[in-house]
């Protein structure tokens, strides 16, 4: 063979490769192959898996990679050589887009399964062959997903030993100085050094030795080796992970006596609305004609439940907190997203009561509402408590950027109040509840309330009240 350049044609490729599989011979060829130019020297290329052969190729597009390879079904046998032939017609293949042709160049497998893309090796374990579309990236949160010998040291880690604030007068990142009312100095959680806000901006949630599940403030360059954790450490460390470990809403608990107005975590609105929501449920027992109806229940796209205080003459003042979850295509529950409402009513009224609010949302419309940041609500409503047992009957008309619709609500009240009014409320998303809840600065409520968000193992009690209530319907 000489080492002048030769070239091989797809025309006469497929038939020289059909005579050598009938001769099994290992005889080169020679032809015309497009515009492609082999150049053939005195030097052996020779592959990870053993095949060899004598002439030099300077192959183009690295073919001949260690993915790329095929064991001999008999062991006893010598392997082919892997001569001119059989590269270009590997050559033509890959081109083509095809491994049709790879079938009469590769020896016969010794296997029943009709599967072609699946090799052996000699110890008898299977390869897909690399023809074969593999994920580009395996699921979250499996080993795969990460290389957990690059970030041992960053889950592994302890907390840092602060540096006190005299240590520097100057950021330690962006080096400008700090200033009392425009740039003040910040730690970083994880490093312990001192920088100013602009560079401390990130927050996180910190390795499990740090014992916090809060999203803590990180400088830049930590917030970048933390970044690739937050999937493992929102499933692990966050609060939504945890279990409620405050699910007693019977009369063996004093908290279930009555609901405070404000819940400081998430986890506190989960009680709450899960003690409103049993009550309501044993309401429905004893008294039907004075539980929710059943045809408004059944239609209800999302229920918002909110413990509010209201006390007032002629102008009353509103004020409390709850939360909202929204019920998906397949009949089951959202994750929930804390609320904060305010409000101002006026009317013939007098006295001061506190209310468990159940709001009834049609629609998904309605939903929609509650996932702005800011909503309006305008109503009228009809009230009278006295002593334990009261109630509260209004309709009103939310709006907000999200969305508009009509609600209904429903409540127990408990004090000294009497009145007819009309009120106006604003409901505001608690973002910074929910990020301290699920661990993820980045989630929105739409996120939340609209299905892209795992049910949290803390909110059980309050999917357990949800199920109480429906199982009176």
């Amino acid at each position: 063979m000489t080492s002048s350049e030769r070239i091989v044609s797809l025309s006469s490729l497929s038939n020289a490769i059909g005579n050598q599989c009938e001769k099994n011979s290992t005889s080169n060829s020679q032809g015309v192959m497009g515009d492609y130019i082999l150049q053939s020297g005195p030097r052996t290329f020779s592959q990870d898996y053993g095949y060899s052969f004598s002439d030099e190729s300077d192959f183009v597009d690295g073919y001949g990679s260690d993915e790329d390879h095929y064991v001999p079904a008999q062991q006893s046998r010598a392997r082919p050589e892997v001569n001119l032939k059989n590269v270009i017609s590997g050559i033509a293949s890959i081109l083509k887009g095809r491994c049709r042709d790879f079938a009469s160049i590769r020896p016969q497998q010794n296997f029943n399964s009709s599967v072609s893309f699946i090799g052996y090796e000699k110890d008898g374990e299977s390869y897909l062959h690399s023809s074969v579309c593999l994920p580009s990236a395996p699921p979250l949160l499996e080993p795969e997903s990460i290389n957990y010998s690059a970030y041992r040291h960053v889950l592994e880690a302890e907390p840092p030993e602060w540096l006190p604030d005299s240590f520097t007068t100057i950021c330690m990142q962006c080096s400008s100085p700090f200033t009392a009312l425009t740039r003040g100095r910040h730690h970083c959680r994880f490093c312990g050094a001192v920088f100013c806000g602009s560079c401390t901006k990130g927050r996180c949630l910190m390795p499990a030795k740090f014992r916090n599940r809060n999203p803590q403030r990180v400088c830049d360059a930590c917030f970048d080796k933390l970044d690739p954790l937050q999937c493992i450490l929102v499933n692990s460390i966050s609060n939504a992970a945890q279990s409620a470990k405050h699910d007693v809403t019977d009369w063996t608990c004093t908290r279930a006596w009555l609901n405070l107005p404000v819940g400081l975590s998430m986890e506190h609105e989960i009680y709450k609305a899960a003690n409103t929501l049993r009550a309501y449920s044993q309401v429905g027992r004893l008294n039907p004609d004075k539980s929710i109806p059943q045809t408004v229940l059944k239609d209800a796209k999302g229920l918002a439940i909110l413990t509010m205080v209201k006390a007032g003459t002629i102008i009353s003042y509103k004020f409390g907190t709850g939360l909202v979850v929204s019920r998906r295509m397949d009949g089951t529950w959202s994750a929930p997203s804390a609320l904060l409402s305010v409000g101002l009513g006026w009317g013939a009224q007098i006295g001061g009561e506190l209310m468990d609010f159940i709001v009834v949302l049609r629609d998904p419309e309605t939903v929609k509402t509650f996932c702005s940041q800011m909503h309006f609500s305008l109503g009228a409503g009809v009230s009278a408590a006295a002593g334990p047992v009261g109630r509260v009957l209004e309709a009103d008309l939310r709006a907000g950027n999200r969305g508009r619709g009509v609600c209904y609500t429903y409540s127990c009240s408990k004090g000294a109040f009497i009145g007819v009014s009309a009120e106006g409320n604003i409901v505001f998303t608690r973002m910074d509840t929910n990020m301290r809840f699920y661990g993820d600065p980045y989630l929105t409520t739409t996120d939340i309330l609209f299905g892209t968000v795992e049910r949290p193992k803390a909110a059980e009690p309050l999917y357990s009240a949800l199920h109480d209530l429906y199982a009176c319907i």
